[in-house]
């Protein structure tokens, strides 16, 4: 018979400064002390996805946990008067939850911590405290630094994931604890701000300077700090938890998602591990699904049920026999050291390393006649380097009319609809994208790895961005979006150049994905992609303060034997080797 399963709402964890947070938590009244698995979240305990989207708790109590799920400092239900802030103080709080944990009377004292998105950053920040009775973590869609791993990438401000996260997920509790504290009238302005936000984001994302954010105005604080600090500011190393990944000797279970906004996050954080080389190096395990922002699913054009049912793991299932094994020291199978979701095929692969050491790094060079303008041009993609000069194919970025983001690892308004692998057809008929596609594959060629383009660019503004997109190509002429990248080109580095080209090396981040015969590689090359990065103004920092500050640029891709452009790809060879698929 099934347990009676006790919910106590709203128990009191007190901090040491005074602070009180509240927490649900969920227990067998019967049973005597048990491991605890904590969820310290800023998205509301009582809210049904947050509690239930990666662990049920009832299914936990069921195989011997207690679950508690506490709202962060400044959140929801718990104490606090300062505006939440993400990342700032919760890996102190979310340690004294620990603490508090271990020492209840139905606890064994051993404590897991697990969560999503940024439920699994006090997971991270609590390893910088590393309370003695946390035992080990699960960080789902995470980061573990938060200037390339979550604000920013490539240089680029991530506008898309950090204004809609911030007005969706964020400012409706702040905005209903600032007018419970001051009074609706005080913050009436911020409050139809907000309403309008949320009705038309698309002309949120189009505000100007991009610090005009109305909607979060006196509750929202950290947006307008985001953006005053670059990556790479000490504001950001003061939250960085990269120490204590290097010094940590707690096992891991990482999951990370091929279309997840925090990819490079997830994947950066178990390498961390990985090269410190220490006891937690050979502890720590990484499942990579295909999935996007929060969802275990597979979603976008390319996505009916045929290929959903091979991508469904029970994520939770893995979760708790992981923390059965860390926290109670049962037996049971060994996860394996990676195990990767390989789209194309469709098929889960248990792997021993990440990256694959068995890939090959492979370069695939940009060649045309200089017309590799949309999808319709002459742009190809091939295996073979250029052979002395080629023309260099240029279009014209216009900051007004920037690159729509379509799918793809992002967090934007109606996320099933716009994230994942989506269809690029309607993008690639614009002549501001350059298109490179390889012949029709003779054979299946495999990609499993990080990705990224060599690029060389001539631009006549005086800074600019470059982005570039990994495309797999249907014989049906479909164009399915693996994964992309961004990177800001600084006036230093164009003024460096001179008249010549820049170099420039866009980071793709990585995807798993086998090329199936008659299907074509491509690579997409422009200068933008918005909403999910924010414009480069054509301005020597970038930025506008007005439309009428944005300013065309003419970019030049070159691509000859004396600046070889190129797509490099993780090729992994067949078990069985035979001959390679022609490019």
């Amino acid at each position: 018979m099934r347990p009676a399963i006790l919910r106590e709402r709203d128990v009191p964890i007190p901090l040491p400064d005074g602070v009180v947070l509240r927490a649900d938590v969920y227990r067998d009244p019967a049973a005597g002390p048990r491991p605890v698995l904590l969820q310290y979240t800023a998205y509301d305990k009582a809210n049904w996805a947050s509690v239930y989207g990666v662990i049920n708790p009832e299914r936990a109590v069921d195989h011997g946990f207690v679950v508690v799920v506490a709202d962060a400092r400044g959140r929801f239900r718990s104490g606090g008067d300062e505006p939440f802030r993400p990342f700032a103080g919760s890996g102190e709080d979310a340690a004294a939850c620990v603490g508090w944990a271990a020492a209840q009377p139905w606890s064994s004292g051993q404590v897991g911590m697990y969560g999503a998105s940024n439920n699994g950053v006090p997971q991270w920040q609590a390893l910088r405290r590393r309370p003695p009775a946390l035992r080990t973590i699960v960080p789902h869609f995470t980061a573990s630094e938060y200037d390339s791993g979550w604000v920013w990438r490539g240089g680029a401000f991530q506008l898309g994931f950090n204004l809609w996260w911030s007005l969706a997920n964020l400012a409706p509790d702040q905005l209903r604890r600032a007018a419970a504290r001051d009074g609706a009238a005080a913050h009436q302005d911020t409050a139809r701000a907000l309403a309008g936000a949320l009705r038309d984001p698309d002309a949120a994302f189009g505000r100007l300077p991009l610090t005009d954010a109305p909607a979060l105005d006196g509750i929202a604080p950290h947006y307008r700090e985001w953006l005053a600090h670059p990556p790479g500011d000490p504001y950001w190393h003061a939250l960085s938890a990269r120490d204590a990944l290097a010094a940590t000797d707690l096992p891991v279970l990482h999951v990370a998602g091929w279309y997840n906004v925090h990819l490079d996050g997830n994947l950066a954080a178990y390498e961390t591990i990985k090269a410190a080389g220490g006891p937690a190096a050979e502890r720590q395990r990484l499942i990579i699904g295909p999935w996007t922002q929060w969802s275990p699913a597979l979603f976008g054009d390319a996505c009916g049920p045929e290929r959903r049912f091979p991508a469904a793991i029970d994520m939770e299932g893995l979760q708790l026999a992981w923390f059965a094994q860390h926290l109670s020291g049962a037996g049971g199978p060994e996860l394996p050291p990676v195990r990767v979701f390989v789209m194309g095929v469709d098929e889960w692969r248990d792997e021993r390393e990440w990256p694959l050491a068995r890939a090959r790094a492979t370069p695939w060079y940009l060649h045309s006649g200089g017309a590799a303008n949309s999808r319709h041009g002459d742009g190809r993609l091939s295996r073979t380097p250029p052979e002395g000069p080629q023309p260099p194919d240029t279009f014209r970025y216009d900051p007004r009319d920037p690159v729509p983001t379509r799918g793809g690892a992002t967090y934007l308004p109606n996320p099933a609809a716009n994230s994942g692998p989506m269809d690029q057809s309607a993008i690639e008929d614009r002549d501001d994208v350059l298109v490179y596609s390889s012949d029709p594959l003779t054979g299946p060629v495999e990609v499993i790895g990080p990705v990224h383009a060599i690029l060389h660019l001539v631009t006549d503004a005086p800074a600019t961005d470059v982005t570039a997109k990994l495309v797999d190509v249907h014989p049906d002429g479909r164009a399915f979006l693996l994964c992309d990248g961004i990177r800001r080109v600084t006036a230093a580095e164009v003024a460096a150049a001179g008249p010549g080209p820049v170099r420039v090396e866009v980071d793709l981040i990585a995807t798993g994905n086998v090329f199936l015969p008659g299907h074509r590689i491509r690579l997409e090359v422009s200068s933008s992609s918005f909403p999910k990065y924010d414009r480069h103004a054509g301005t020597e920092d970038g930025t506008a303060t007005a439309p009428e500050d944005l300013r065309p640029a003419r970019q030049t891709v070159v691509h000859d034997d004396r600046h070889p452009s190129a797509l490099v790809l993780p090729l992994v060879p067949a078990e069985d080797p035979a001959e390679e698929p022609a490019p």
